[in-house]
């Protein structure tokens, strides 16, 4: 977790300086590298404190090449906390000067590790807790200097290279334009660019680039033949990870070094057609809307694809390609009511997969009454994000349970809660009765369940199936939205189990399918930063 860096006070520094002179320098023996590491960890204050103890000390400070400046916090006299955002033009200004100063007096010092968080300008209005954005009071372009900092990572062979702003100063000018040196840079192996109103353009195919890591958020991509310049000059590229980036083109990427790709429709302009190949490719994550009219397709070639997620709307066009490595897949997209041949397309595709997450609209498009059973021989672990347990959905839920036989593990959800002015209804058309006859093989097989209940009997009824039919059953977790009927806990709490653990939770608040998305798109980013 980054940490958030106090706005620097030199007098505070001079005065913790003066009582740490007459200590021992215990830094003067240590080797340049575990000093690095040691300082990697201090704030941006604490090193500028550091360096007033000695001559050593400030040798280090002026040659640490991991520097991190996360302007989004300033401490007050009181010792409370605020928004570097309503930080004075003065301070703001006397910060730039200090962060241009020590970038001189470091030279051409190697930078491993460059990071710089700087937020936009606003003032809060008098008896207003609201905040506008403030005309900027000086001549000086804080985005400017931003870019001169850029520069100068790259002048010292910067290798990690992490900048974020949502500064937009550019009235005129609504796009500032991104660097294109950054990706040329011989040393740069991680790039990650979050700035607002920034366009990046397509850098000469000329040049190779030894990008290893590139995440791009909220910017605007020129053309298309950004992606093309990543298929022909980025040999050693891994992991991609675009967030809310306007682009009126397509997104064709094909990588022989590519491991992991994650898309995210921030709802600006969108793609119309993505085409994502490669070899190694292990992990896509792809959440487009589609918000634009139009054709839409979306073609992988990922042979050795173990975890797909797909979110969003159905695409006109789409082919998954052979998924034989399969070993997860969330697919939650809204289709329409004449898209259940197209999304069967794409689900023979999943035929491997071992853990399957499904949303209700999904899940209802593809397992309508009457459609073939699908098998998946190598299930173990499925969960459906359903909005009820109402008659509609259930023959749906037969139909994939059929084609299951060494599930595991079973997770069944209901977000949509029920209002007092339009309750559940107290629907009976699938009691126990009902599922004992269907003879579905996982009954043998199931370990674990959970179910979270919306009151209805048809829940209910099918937990009961559950727990008195699965006989290698060894932990089921009743989770209920509201509360359930008396008579409905006595059912449940009537049927003994020799070896199964049943847990009730009331007040369950099940996270809905944008709350999914989000924690999605974290872990994913997490899964880059521990990689």
């Amino acid at each position: 977790m980054a940490q958030k860096h106090k706005i620097l006070d030199s007098s505070s520094c001079e005065d913790e300086g003066s009582s740490l002179g007459h200590k021992e320098d215990r830094f003067s023996g240590l080797p340049d590298g575990v000093a690095y590491r040691i300082l990697s960890f201090l704030t941006i204050k604490d090193v500028t404190c550091f360096s007033i103890v000695s001559k050593r000390c400030r040798e280090l400070y002026l040659s640490t090449p991991s520097l991190d400046f996360e302007f989004r916090t300033t401490r007050t006299p009181s010792g409370e906390y605020k928004s570097f955002r309503e930080a004075t033009c003065e301070v703001r200004l006397s910060l730039m000067n200090s962060l241009d100063r020590f970038l001189l007096q470091r030279g051409d010092n190697k930078i491993e590790y460059f990071r710089l968080v700087w937020e936009n300008h606003s003032v809060v209005e008098e008896d207003s807790d609201d905040l506008r954005d403030e005309e900027p009071c000086f001549c000086v372009n804080e985005r400017f200097r931003i870019m001169t900092w850029i520069h100068n990572a790259l002048r010292c062979n910067v290798e990690v290279l992490d900048v974020k702003s949502d500064v937009d100063y550019f009235e005129a000018e609504p796009y500032a334009l991104f660097p294109s040196c950054v990706f040329l840079c011989a040393t740069l192996t991680s790039l990650a660019v979050e700035m607002n109103h920034t366009m990046v353009k397509t850098p000469s195919v000329a040049f190779s680039s030894n990008l290893v890591d590139l995440k791009l958020l909220n910017v605007d991509i020129e053309d298309e033949g950004f992606f093309k310049w990543i298929s022909c000059s980025c040999k050693f590229i891994k992991e991609i990870y675009l967030c809310d980036i306007s682009i009126t083109a397509n997104i064709i990427i094909k990588s022989s070094s590519l491991e992991k790709f994650g898309y995210v429709d921030g709802g600006r302009f969108t793609p119309s057609h993505f085409n994502i190949s490669g070899e190694k490719l292990e992990i896509i994550n792809i959440t487009w809307m589609l918000n634009l009219p139009g054709d839409k397709s979306l073609n992988i070639f990922a042979p050795r694809l173990k975890d797909l997620c797909w979110r969003g709307s159905r695409v006109n066009q789409g082919n998954l390609g052979p998924l034989e490595c399969l070993e997860k897949a969330v697919i939650c997209l809204e289709p329409k009511a004449d898209d259940s041949d197209k999304l069967i397309k794409h689900f023979y595709s999943l035929r491997r997969v071992e853990r399957l997450v499904l949303n209700a609209a999904t899940f209802k498009a593809l397992f309508r009454e009457g459609y073939t059973h699908a098998q998946f021989d190598r299930l173990f672990y499925l969960e459906l994000n359903l909005r009820s347990f109402s008659d509609d959905i259930f023959p749906a839920v037969v139909s994939l349970l059929r084609g299951l036989h060494n599930l595991c593990t079973l997770y069944i959800s209901c977000f949509a809660v029920p209002s007092s002015k339009d309750p559940q209804p107290n629907l009976s058309g699938f009691d126990k009765e009902y599922w004992k006859l269907q003879n579905l093989d996982f009954i043998d097989q199931i370990k674990e369940v959970t179910i979270v209940l919306d009151g209805s009997s048809n829940g209910i009824e099918f937990a009961r199936y559950i727990l008195e039919n699965a006989k290698n059953l060894e932990q089921i977790h009743l989770q209920h939205l509201l509360d359930l009927p008396d008579d409905a806990i006595q059912k449940l709490n009537e049927i003994v189990m020799s070896r199964a653990a049943v847990n009730f939770e009331e007040d369950y608040e099940e996270d809905s399918d944008e709350d999914y998305e989000e924690d999605s798109e974290e872990n994913f980013e997490e899964d880059i930063e521990e990689d």
